[in-house]
């Protein structure tokens, strides 16, 4: 690969924080696990078939450019999945925007099977559960925080998955600018790599705006749908900001916001509707206190009842039937996850800077 022979002498020039981890130095059988222990600070790591050990090569080359991770990356093939117990347990709430230079990645996201062909710029919510398998590949990638990104899109909680056409002027801005960011990060400065990096973020939304629903249509731009997706996202961080409070509905949100109850409806209605909007962001945060250690010492009843369920058995069944396990399953089962003794890594594969990044962004 010529951008990974050119990856030290990057790092040695770069005038910006980098991180530089590859397995070419470690015996065949021990590259898959390096690697696996590595990205499993965000995700799952998986082969895609046995055996592919054997064969298994990876390296990557990050930048902490302002409060963004830019990354290249290429690996053989491998299956990445995010499920609930890690998204709760890790609290990383970033967007991961890639640019497929080389190879595949075929998603499912919920009843739908989404496969990105090379040159695809894809968009991965890290909130959200994450389920695919990538072919040999190479790309370009950014780590987003969500508080930088989400305030510039008229749909913040609905990306995972969805792509920019590649052929579009959008989708063609997109790719040609983190490549080219990419190549250019050794030579950025502090100050440029700022400035760089608000571009990027604002072109992103740009492009991101103009796409449909993952698995859906597209979503159009008239006046009137952009003025409601505001008002969705403005109702949506009030319910967000109020979980805790009891009487948290249609009407107390109407009161509270000036809207009326039909409109709430209406604004809800392609999401599933409102009460069923409010039940899943109290069920994200039942189980990120289930899994914290933090909170290992109150009661599952409480718990639920701190964030809006009075009735323990509708909790337990509404729990189970969203994440596929009862309350006390979860807890149980999020102990492991709770360590953070995790092995060094060999310093043969380089450093392990980007963890860190991961982990502090935003």
């Amino acid at each position: 690969m010529h951008q990974r022979s050119e990856a030290k002498a990057r790092r040695a020039a770069a005038k910006l924080p980098v991180s530089l981890f590859d397995t070419s130095d470690l015996p065949s059988p021990e590259r898959f696990v390096a690697w696996r222990e590595s990205i499993g600070v965000f995700l799952e790591v998986g082969l895609v078939r046995p055996g592919d050990e054997e064969r298994y090569d990876a390296w990557a080359e990050s930048y902490l450019i302002d409060d963004l991770m830019l990354s290249r990356c290429a690996a053989s093939a491998t299956k990445f999945d995010r499920r609930p117990l890690r998204v709760a347990h890790d609290s990383i709430d970033h967007y991961m925007i890639q640019v497929l230079v080389d190879g595949t990645i075929d998603m499912a996201l919920g009843r739908h099977a989404l496969s990105f062909p090379t040159g695809q710029v894809i968009l991965f919510d890290l909130a959200d559960v994450m389920d695919t398998v990538n072919s040999s590949f190479d790309l370009v990638s950014v780590i987003v925080p969500r508080r930088r990104l989400a305030p510039l899109l008229a749909r913040p909680d609905s990306l995972n998955g969805a792509a920019v056409d590649p052929e579009s002027a959008t989708g063609r801005l997109v790719a040609t600018y983190l490549l080219s960011l990419y190549q250019s990060a050794p030579q950025l400065s502090a100050a440029e790599a700022s400035a760089a990096a608000t571009a990027l973020v604002e072109l992103i939304a740009l492009a991101f705006n103009g796409v449909g629903r993952p698995g859906g249509d597209a979503t159009g731009g008239d006046l009137p749908e952009a003025l409601a997706k505001a008002e969705l996202l403005r109702v949506q961080g009030f319910i967000k900001a109020h979980l805790v409070a009891p009487d948290l509905g249609p009407d107390m949100i109407a009161a509270a916001l000036g809207v009326s109850r039909a409109r709430l409806y209406r604004l809800f209605a392609p999401i599933g509707g409102i009460a069923e909007y409010i039940r899943e962001q109290r069920l994200r945060r039942c189980l990120t206190d289930l899994v914290s250690a933090k909170q290992a010492h109150r009661q599952v009843a409480e718990i639920a009842y701190a964030w809006g369920f009075s009735d323990p058995t509708h909790f337990a069944r509404a729990f189970k039937q969203r994440f596929g396990r009862t309350p006390s399953e979860v807890r149980r089962a999020a102990t492991p996850l709770a360590r953070r003794d995790r092995p060094s890594l060999d310093p043969r594969v380089g450093d392990r800077l980007h963890e860190d990044w991961l982990a502090g962004l935003g």
